[in-house]
């Protein structure tokens, strides 16, 4: 089942979608919250102002009160005590109001106990003959009253303004929290949307890599969108395409390698034969052209075992039994075989080599270091040295060849590896190019690695071989 989007635009898409959708998400519940704490504050002021204007007109109004009262004890007139009961009439309503305040609603057996107050107060004022004495007496207490009541309420708006602003404190704290998550929640889904993306490519990368090196033994599936999948598939048909067109080239190079054994057995025993004089004795002529001969036909069979071992190198790896070798005790083995060669050009070896273990194909290793060992007293000039480093590096066995010979120009370091590649500086020597090749595919087939260092003072290759090759 296909989890990814159909297409890579589409997947950009969905992965910038995922990265906004928590940024999005703080966004909407800040100005929820924000919408919410606007509305709170809207009916917190208005409570508190207008608790703050009844409590002003309970002050009023109690004064107004109490200075109409003395007016008409002073004067006694009639009217006073009219007037008096509208100012008490509005002073109700103000308490009415008041209670109907939610923000002041606990105030509510307060307000009945003042009203009780005055109304017991009020009888004596409504008969023919008013007597304001009780109601006089009574206003220093509903005065008492209505201060703390006032008090009370200024109290309450308070309380009111402390919690609106811890309410705005704690949403700040919401808020912070809330964007700090939805920053990292982005950020965790733009690394994964980053790293699924990257693992995508790394497919397609492998993929091509696979093919570039020729390792066309795995099948290519790639994973992902739909014309990712489609990518995979044109580099499975290419893969198959290059398979096949490998076989080919490998069947006609074994055909016509050995079509070429025959005649060419015939071309070597017929030049030493007129070589040797079995035809009858040669003039300096004919001996120098028989010699000719020979060369070249020695030369030409030198061409088709390298092909031939070329073409084996490529397809090595399943054929590799793997055996326990001390690398050290080949090296030296190796070496002996190249004294002669050594001593006709009066050549110095040195170096230090580490006892080793290797697991791997005794005789893929044995070609590896000899071509390397060969190569290096075939350039090296007369009385020049070759040094040999063999050391452990981690889990890998590291062999460096030094010779002193001409070098590798920098613009050809990149072809020396080619199969027939030959340098400026190995037109000189004998040889067809196929020896570094060769020991290339034999130590990729050990999961290693043939390179040429640049090193100023010497010619310098190194061969790195897993000591536990995993081998098939």
């Amino acid at each position: 089942m296909n989890l990814y989007p159909r297409s890579f635009l589409r997947l950009i898409l969905t992965g910038w979608l995922l990265t906004a959708l928590p940024l999005l998400i703080a966004i909407a519940f800040a100005s929820v919250s924000l919408k919410g704490l606007s509305e709170r504050s809207a009916i917190s002021m208005l409570e508190t102002a207008e608790a703050a204007r009844l409590a002003w007109e309970l002050d009023e109004d109690i004064l107004t009160m109490e200075r109409l009262l003395r007016q008409y004890e002073a004067l006694q007139d009639r009217s006073l005590i009219d007037d008096y009961l509208l100012a008490q009439k509005e002073w109700s309503s103000h308490l009415d109001e008041l209670v109907r305040l939610p923000l002041l609603a606990s105030l509510s057996d307060e307000v009945s106990a003042i009203r009780t107050l005055e109304a017991t107060a009020q009888p004596p004022l409504l008969a023919d003959a008013p007597d304001v004495e009780p109601m006089l007496n009574t206003f220093e207490a509903l005065k008492n009253r209505i201060s703390g009541l006032i008090k009370e309420i200024d109290r309450l708006s308070e309380a009111e303004r402390q919690t609106f602003r811890n309410e705005a404190e704690r949403l700040q704290q919401q808020l912070l929290i809330a964007i700090a998550l939805a920053l990292l929640a982005a950020l965790l889904l733009f690394w994964a949307g980053q790293r699924t993306v990257a693992q995508l490519f790394r497919g397609v990368e492998r993929a091509v890599i696979a093919l570039g090196n020729n390792l066309l033994e795995r099948p290519i599936e790639l994973k992902g969108t739909n014309d990712l999948r489609w990518i995979g598939k044109r580099l499975e048909w290419l893969r198959r395409r290059m398979l096949a067109l490998e076989e080919e080239r490998t069947r006609i190079l074994r055909h016509v390698s050995h079509e070429l054994k025959t005649p060419l057995a015939a071309l070597r025993e017929g030049s030493s034969l007129l070589a040797d004089g079995v035809a009858g004795p040669l003039s300096i002529q004919q001996d120098q052209i028989a010699a000719i001969m020979q060369g070249n036909v020695l030369r030409l069979q030198a061409l088709i075992d390298g092909l031939l071992k070329l073409q084996q190198a490529e397809h090595v790896r399943e054929r590799i039994e793997p055996v326990s070798l001390r690398l050290d005790e080949l090296v030296q083995q190796i070496l002996a075989t190249h004294k002669l060669a050594a001593r006709d050009k009066h050549l110095r070896i040195t170096g230090r080599l580490a006892p080793l273990t290797l697991v791997g194909g005794r005789e893929e290793i044995t070609t590896i270091i000899d071509n390397l060992l060969s190569n290096a007293v075939k350039f090296s000039p007369p009385r020049g040295t070759v040094r040999i480093e063999l050391s452990r590096n981690m889990q890998n066995a590291v062999l460096d060849v030094f010779d002193e010979g001409p070098g590798v120009p920098e613009e050809e370091r990149k072809m020396i590896f080619e199969p027939f590649y030959r340098g400026t500086a190995a037109k000189s020597v004998a040889g067809v190019g196929l020896g570094l090749a060769i020991a290339r595919e034999l130590a990729v087939a050990h999961r290693g690695m043939l390179e040429y260092l640049s090193d100023e003072a010497a010619t310098h290759f190194r061969v790195t071989l897993p000591l536990t090759a995993e081998l098939p």
